[in-house]
């Protein structure tokens, strides 16, 4: 299958919390895996295509955490436990983010 993202995407389990511009909140999901223009992870609620989300994630390794505008690029049902897949591309990333992304992915 050809790879279709613009940026490469490294493993990365990374605690993660979302709230839905400007209502819904959630948080205490893990990412499936980070690059350099969004990421993947699971969540319980449906999130509908296209809609933009304020995400907070702190990396693991390193404690860095951040903040960002992403919007939901797909979702996916899972098959084998309740909840989403979903990915999203960041909309709007800080100059030190963007810099820590393309110095540690």
């Amino acid at each position: 299958m050809k790879e279709r993202r613009r940026y490469a995407r490294i493993p990365e389990n990374s605690q993660i919390s979302y709230e839905v511009v400007p209502d819904e909140k959630a948080s205490g999901y893990i990412t499936k895996d980070i690059g350099k223009g969004g990421l993947r992870f699971l969540v319980h609620n449906f999130i509908p295509v296209n809609s933009h989300i304020k995400i907070r994630v702190t990396f693991q390794k390193t404690s860095f955490n951040f903040e960002a505008i992403a919007r939901l690029v797909w979702i996916k049902k899972l098959t084998h436990e309740p909840g989403y897949e979903v990915g999203v591309e960041f909309v709007d990333l800080s100059q030190k983010t963007s810099k820590y992304l393309n110095d540690n992915l």
